[in-house]
């Protein structure tokens, strides 16, 4: 009864360290905003004291940059961990119990190391492929994007207000990455900061490659619009050869499907008769 118990208890603490790590709390970043808000707006200096402190590189690091690039705001580096803990937790829980249940030990502590080993990977496994989806979202809706705002400076908005009106009609972590970015914009944050910003929280290569265009567009003086529709067009372009690239890799990627359900179904289809008959005649 004591060994239960035990993997009861340890499956239960494994457990509510998952869901304390998924409980929600105030951002670093988020609170920091709070507080530039409140600030006077006649307080220009301490405005831009906090505005330095927000983006300051001391308080960055290479997973909080991760968290950035998917979208995880509320998440940190000690949640994150504790997530890890929690479902190595579980899966060593499965592995006792499997022992206990099937009374084979070295079944039941493979088993129950690699269930561990997957939970232990399984934050970090996530964390890429939000990633992954996320910057694929930005450079679907990209293009669109770019069409507007080009449109809407030749129009004769200028770029802070073609931002504001093109920023209204995309969705998706597009629209909540503009939308951080003109709220920097208008806490008194310059535009070319708030842009290299906003590329280097997605290190999205299109998204890049546009803020860069559009910095050294206002540098040199060009003609926004024209630079912007290059750039819709180039984007589009991108996205066209990504999914050329995707399709190319398909019979690549079928092969092992094929190879372990449909050709032994074929092979069974082709000689089951064949055995069956072999075997009513012997």
């Amino acid at each position: 009864m004591t060994l239960p118990f035990s993997i009861s208890i340890f499956a239960a603490l494994s457990i509510f360290l998952i869901a304390f790590s998924m409980l929600p709390r105030t951002n670093v970043l988020k609170s920091r905003i709070q507080k530039l808000e409140s600030v006077d707006e006649q307080l220009v200096s301490q405005r831009k004291l906090i505005i330095d402190q927000i983006v300051s590189t001391e308080r960055r690091s290479a997973l909080q940059s991760k968290f950035n690039e998917a979208g995880w705001y509320e998440v940190t580096p000690g949640t994150f961990a504790l997530r890890g803990i929690g479902a190595l937790g579980i899966g060593l829980c499965i592995g006792l119990a499997l022992i206990i249940f099937l009374h084979n030990v070295t079944l039941g502590a493979i088993i129950g190391i690699l269930i561990a080993l997957v939970g232990w990977r399984s934050p970090n496994i996530m964390l890429s492929r939000a990633i992954k989806a996320r910057k694929e979202s930005v450079g679907r809706d990209l293009p669109e994007f770019l069409d507007l705002l080009s449109t809407t400076v030749q129009a004769g908005l200028a770029l802070n207000a073609a931002l504001i009106s093109s920023t209204g009609v995309t969705k998706g972590p597009l629209h909540e990455e503009l939308t951080s970015t003109l709220s920097e914009i208008r806490l008194g944050r310059s535009r070319r900061d708030a842009l290299d910003a906003l590329a280097e929280r997605l290190n999205e290569n299109s998204l890049t490659m546009t803020v860069s265009a559009i910095v050294q567009a206002e540098k040199l003086g060009s003609d926004l619009s024209e630079v912007l529709r290059e750039l819709a067009k180039e984007s589009r372009d991108r996205r066209w050869m990504r999914a050329e690239e995707k399709a190319a890799q398909l019979p690549i990627k079928m092969i092992i499907p094929m190879g372990l359900f449909m050709i032994p179904s074929l092979y069974l289809m082709i000689f089951g008769p064949v055995i069956a008959q072999f075997a009513e005649h012997r």
